[in-house]
């Protein structure tokens, strides 16, 4: 099945939509697995709040290749950084895309550039404007993917090109669309929903389940069932511990409840920690615990490691829709992570001693601006270390304590008279 269709096929299939929703490539958002509707499992809501935030939070950087000093362009990083549109700020805009990203596998943004053709100004980004998945559509024309959005505001539709859309996506197989990682999900999540729903049917009905056992009488198939159905009758409204009224025909006998049941449903996080999995998120976060490691060692883990699996696609569409052709052979995006995982002082300090990084860029790798002095740019050592071929004629200078050097005479210090 053609994931695309052209124009003209578009309009002779209008049910295409339908049958990318059917096999399951676009997630539906009637199901509770996918889509906004999967924010009603709390673990859900808390894992993708969870990267959200974390993606939305880290800065971005523009690093020249070169010599991986941070620059390039300040409108740019303005717009990724500060204010992604006029009324939008960059952390809203960078959570939405990871929401949608995370929940239906696509994320869209218009880029809106400049109009003029010429001068250092032409056609750079001027803003940045958010479109849901169900105001978007891809087709294909002229063997070319282009996009199609609607505002809700009445305003006229946008047909643009793709290098005028930044499309997030974490997992695709047609390097076009992405898949939601929640469509592996949702045996794991009906399990939990299932859980869920026993203990709401045991703490809705209390002690009310038991045998009733009619007095001399002996009922056939459609007269148990009748009797059953006119207890519960009689019993409707009752919650919890209510009384349960029975006439003398009647002998009515509570069922024990299983505990341990309720115990390892209510226990059961084998669920949590596959979400946890899927969506990349240590299961400590969602309540799970994980023993062995430090909850510091689980967070450090978590940025450098898991966190880079979104990071990467991110840099990666910034460089493509951001960059100009020019521009990309010189720089790069990173996300800007080294105050969660900069090096101890310590260390730096022992690095920079050694001369195997200046000051400055120390500096750089927790963080902090690099300084105005220019001694801060440069290598430095201490005065106990000297290279290997020199380190005799090192000793006879420093040591010299008497005897000739160079025909020169040389006398203790000890024997000078010191007047």
């Amino acid at each position: 099945m053609a994931f695309f269709r052209s124009l003209e096929t578009i309009k002779q299939e209008e049910d295409w939509a339908k049958n990318l929703l059917d096999s399951g490539v676009l997630p539906s958002y009637k199901t509770s697995y996918v889509g906004i509707g999967a924010l009603k499992n709390s673990d859900v809501l808390t894992a993708v709040s969870i990267i959200a935030g974390d993606v939305a939070r880290f800065p971005i950087l523009q690093v020249n290749d070169s010599d991986d000093s941070i620059g390039g362009d300040e409108d740019v990083l303005y717009l990724i950084n500060k204010k992604s549109s006029e009324y939008v700020s960059a952390y809203t805009w960078k959570f939405s895309m990871m929401v949608n990203a995370l929940l239906t596998g696509n994320a869209y943004t218009h880029i809106k550039r400049d109009p003029r053709n010429r001068g250092p100004q032409a056609k750079k980004p001027l803003e940045l404007e958010f479109f849901s998945p169900s105001q978007t559509q891809v087709y294909e024309k002229g063997k070319k993917i282009r996009y199609k959005f609607t505002p809700e505001n009445g305003q006229p539709t946008i047909d643009c090109d793709g290098a005028d859309v930044i499309h997030w996506k974490f997992f695709s197989n047609d390097t076009i669309l992405g898949r939601s990682p929640l469509l592996s999900l949702s045996e794991e999540l009906e399990l939990q929903q299932n859980g869920t729903n026993t203990l709401n049917k045991f703490f809705q009905t209390g002690l009310r389940s038991g045998l009733l056992k009619i007095n001399k009488a002996n009922l056939s198939k459609e007269a148990r069932r009748k009797a059953r159905q006119d207890f519960e009758y009689a019993q409707e409204g009752a919650r919890g511990n209510s009384p349960v009224i029975v006439d003398a025909t009647m002998e009515y006998t509570p069922l024990e409840v299983d505990t341990n049941v309720l115990n390892l449903v209510s226990s059961n996080n084998w669920s949590t920690s596959q979400i946890a999995k899927a969506l990349r998120v240590p299961a400590y976060k969602l309540g799970v615990n994980s023993p062995n490691q430090s909850v510091k060692q689980l967070q450090e883990g978590y940025v450098k490691y898991d966190l880079p699996f979104y990071f990467q696609p991110i840099a990666s569409e910034f460089q493509m829709k951001l960059l100009s052709d020019e521009d990309r052979y010189k720089y790069h995006f990173e996300f800007d992570i080294r105050k969660e995982t900069g090096m101890l002082a310590t260390d730096l300090a022992t690095l920079v001693s050694n001369g195997i990084i200046t000051p400055n860029e120390g500096r750089a790798e927790i963080g902090k601006k690099a300084d105005d002095n220019e001694d801060m740019n440069r290598y430095q050592s201490t005065l106990n270390s000297v290279f290997l071929d020199k380190k005799e004629a090192y000793q006879d200078k420093a040591d010299l304590k008497g005897g000739v050097q160079n025909g020169k005479v040389f006398e203790n210090d000890s024997n000078s008279s010191g007047t």
